[in-house]
């Protein structure tokens, strides 16, 4: 018996893990096979003030977002089974994610006004905005928490594809730039109305509710926080540079980014299977999950170095093929960013299969956010002076700060915090 379960679980961790790539694919690859079309169809600038646009886009995305892919999905992992307390997760989290969508616009509103790109591109605004409004819909933390993405992944995917393909069908010209974000945010309203039909035929969808909804905020907030870091160390970038330099030169920046963002997150799918895994674990036996921390920074930091050496070493073929020969200043700031999966994969070892999931969330928040904010400042000071370089320098160094960061409170939770007599002191001392 013990060893058919363990058979099952080995069977749902793979199904898991092939629908996340699938998802994956479908965020990264796709994009990345439209780029060649996109940056001969927008050329350079054109393709800056997208990304520019799309940039905020996902900084008000991280503030509907807030984190619930990590805090609800390991909430919904220790509650399955429980349909009452899933369907209370399900509208505490539905619930916040409304209620965030009014300081959401009334940052669209002053950037509107206050940003001279933005406000030169109205189109390119709004539909960002919209895109970023229409992916909180998202419910892929309730099914991975679930460890059934299958089926949620599968709509995720073909409504990417078919937003994909409308790209090749209205997006003619630099004027049609906005189209991009209007065809993403039409394909995630479509993902997330049929993800939520699948979730009320297994539980009861509640009304929204302002207590359920101010319940979630407080579940999410460490989280939010880590989030933050992640997406400002991505998305915030971009928008930074944007400030400092003219749209060409983040169009190249660009280009260079979403190759070594795309390899990036081929680890995602990884580390996304096995956290509810982990977090389950965790919960259980300590002495389970520290077990497992070698395995995990082997498995995905190794990930991360074959990664970043196929990005480092064909980095004129990738720029050349995938975007073009009008795109050759993106080669060396790709050698750089090409440096970002083995430092993710290392801190997404540490962090996500380690600190989250025995709930050192603080810990975890004060590393990552350190390294994220040195990051940010190093943009602001380096790029009015090295420009793109400069640029791809402060992204690697601020996660390089987030490693050193993690690797050091991972040394001081094993010599110290998690000894056994520690432990229930530890979690109840650091539980957001």
């Amino acid at each position: 018996m013990e060893e058919r379960g363990a058979g099952a679980d080995r069977r749902s961790f793979l199904g898991n893990l092939a629908a996340l790539f699938g998802v994956q694919a479908a965020t990264y690859v796709l994009p990345l096979l439209t780029t060649p079309f996109l940056a001969r169809m927008l050329g350079p600038t054109a393709l800056g003030l997208l990304v520019f646009a799309q940039a905020f886009g996902g900084l008000l995305g991280l503030l509907l977002q807030y984190g619930f892919d990590l805090s609800a999905n390991r909430e919904v992992a220790r509650a399955r089974g429980d349909s009452a307390r899933l369907a209370d997760l399900l509208s505490g989290v539905m619930s916040a994610k409304l209620l965030l969508v009014l300081p959401a616009l009334a940052l669209a509103l002053l950037a509107s006004v206050t940003v001279p790109s933005l406000r030169a591109h109205p189109e390119l605004l709004w539909a960002s905005v919209f895109a970023a409004l229409a992916q909180a819909s998202n419910l892929m933390w309730y099914f991975v928490g679930l460890e059934r993405a299958g089926v949620a992944s599968t709509l995720d995917v073909i409504a990417k594809v078919i937003a994909t393909a409308g790209l090749f069908v209205f997006v003619r010209g630099p004027q049609d730039a906005w189209w991009v974000p209007i065809l993403q945010g039409t394909a995630a309203v479509v993902s997330g109305v049929l993800a939520l039909i699948l979730a009320h035929r297994e539980v009861p969808l509640l009304r929204p509710s302002l207590s359920r909804a101010f319940a979630a905020l407080r579940m999410g907030w460490s989280m939010f926080l880590f989030s933050g870091a992640a997406v400002l160390s991505t998305t915030g970038s971009a928008f930074l540079l944007g400030l400092f330099v003219e749209p060409r030169l983040l169009g190249y920046y660009n280009g260079a980014d979403r190759i070594a963002r795309a390899a990036q997150g081929l680890l995602q799918p990884l580390t996304r299977a096995l956290y509810p895994r982990f977090s389950r674990i965790a919960h259980g036996s300590v002495a389970e999950a520290r077990a497992l921390l070698p395995v995990s920074v082997r498995l995905v930091g190794g990930a991360g170095l074959v990664l970043c050496l196929a990005v480092a070493l064909g980095a004129p073929l990738w720029v050349r093929v995938l975007l073009g020969p009008e795109f050759a200043p993106s080669v060396p700031v790709l050698r750089i960013l090409a440096l970002l999966p083995l430092m993710v994969g290392l801190n997404l070892s540490l962090g996500i299969l380690w600190l989250l999931p025995l709930g050192l969330d603080r810990l975890f928040n004060t590393a990552v956010i350190g390294g994220t904010v040195l990051g940010a400042f190093l943009i602001v000071l380096l790029a009015p002076t090295y420009g793109l370089l400069g640029t791809a320098a402060a992204v690697v160094l601020g996660e390089v700060v987030v490693l050193a960061g993690l690797t050091l409170v991972c040394r001081h939770t094993l010599r110290t915090r998690l000894k056994p007599e520690n432990v229930e002191v530890e979690r109840a001392s650091v539980a957001p």
